[in-house]
């Protein structure tokens, strides 16, 4: 690391967090160079310390699940069920531009940290509090987790073959990242407020509320024409996936009319371009499945999908191969701009005397190098933070 971004220098952020949410909000932070203190109970921890799969064993095991979502903090156990360790907790607080909290709505009130008492000891502070549902609204005090989040917000209903088919969830906690960029954006903003303010601001962060906003086109197509979008095709986009003669599948949307052009360019079949069933971008999105596709796998079976992906893009139509995750891993794409870094942790080395490696902060900031700090060992700086809090 010869240039770390540094561009959140000098704010720091404590953070009362746990699973994925907040975790994953205060990681981009201090991926930008925020100094994030985590506080987590003592000799257990964030929950996800314990999650498989692991290397090692005992306290400083790794956690496949704990990496992810926690690299580049320091690490504090404080228990909050005691007035001691509420008091360092206020004694952090102090030193602090943020502060953040996955909690249920309501538990840090009854720890003795509620918005009125924040409000007034510590003005200048940016509150984030992420939940399942928000602070208020009927839904409040229900339990979340991401999965609930995905099926409530409206996108497991989309996801799946048909409408027949079983309603699916994604293999990943979508809601809970989307829930940890949203917040952080919060943050960002609020702290750009607080130049011209001069105070803190609480942002309340409802996972609920983020997921239903991202799911934006289908909410649109209700909202303009009444009907309620489900599994498969919407009819309106043309959009699907098609197998090439190597048994690797193709992703293609064709949006506009010049598109579909250039596609029957590709396939050499300029018959199809005008053809009556499907010469419109909605014909062709309801006949995706029984004439467009069947037509471009058909084409495709003479190529491999990196040859078919090729003559699409050189008629000038986007293309995706359909990567599994290893594939992934080796892109020389993600590797020239250096995706993957290695895990700073005594369990992260490979039998071949690699490490671990997982993906930094995705964005590139001019002459700086995004690589993520250390992934912190239970309560390894608490000693520290409490020093430097207390004097």
């Amino acid at each position: 690391m010869t240039n770390p971004v540094t561009l959140l220098a000098g704010i720091r952020v404590v953070s009362i967090e746990q699973y994925i949410g907040a975790p994953y909000c205060t990681s981009l932070l201090a991926d930008a160079g925020a100094e994030v203190i985590k506080v987590e109970q003592p000799g257990k921890g964030d929950p996800r310390r314990d999650y498989e799969p692991r290397r090692g064993s005992g306290a400083d095991a790794l956690s496949g699940g704990f990496a992810s979502y926690n690299r580049g903090k320091r690490s504090v156990e404080l228990d909050l069920s005691i007035e001691a360790g509420r008091a360092d907790l206020t004694r952090l607080l102090g030193t602090a531009d943020v502060f953040v909290s996955n909690l249920r709505p309501g538990a840090l009130a009854k720890l003795g940290f509620g918005r009125a008492r924040l409000e007034s000891d510590f003005p200048n502070l940016v509150v984030c509090e992420l939940s399942g549902f928000g602070q208020t609204g009927p839904y409040a005090q229900w339990p979340a987790f991401d999965s609930a989040i995905q099926a409530m917000s409206g996108l497991a209903s989309l996801l799946g073959d048909s409408a027949d088919a079983p309603p699916q969830l994604a293999p990943m906690g979508t809601m809970d990242l989307l829930g940890g960029i949203y917040a952080a954006l919060g943050i960002l903003t609020a702290l750009v407020g607080r130049r011209s303010t001069g105070k803190g601001t609480h942002v309340d962060a409802s996972m609920f509320d983020i997921g239903a906003a991202f799911l934006e086109r289908p909410l649109a197509l209700h909202e303009f024409t009444g009907e309620v979008p489900t599994r498969g095709a919407d009819g309106f986009s043309p959009v699907g996936t098609f197998i090439a003669g190597d048994g690797k599948w193709v992703s293609v949307v064709i949006p506009t009319d010049e598109m579909w052009r250039r596609c029957c360019q590709a396939m050499n079949r300029p018959d199809l371009v005008d053809h009556h069933d499907i010469d419109t971008v909605v014909k062709r999105a309801r006949r995706m499945r029984d004439i467009v596709l069947p037509e471009l796998t058909r084409w495709a079976s003479d190529f491999t999908r990196d040859e078919a992906i090729s003559r699409l893009r050189d008629a000038g139509q986007p293309a995706g191969a359909v990567l599994d995750i290893g594939e992934v891993r080796r892109d020389e794409h993600l590797a020239a701009r250096g995706l993957f870094v290695p895990v700073e942790h005594p369990e992260a080395a490979n039998a071949d005397g690699s490490l671990i490696s997982l993906p930094r902060l995705p964005l590139l900031f001019d002459g700086l190098d995004a690589v993520p700090g250390p992934i912190p060992m239970l309560g390894e700086t608490t000693v520290d933070e409490l020093v430097k809090a207390r004097s």
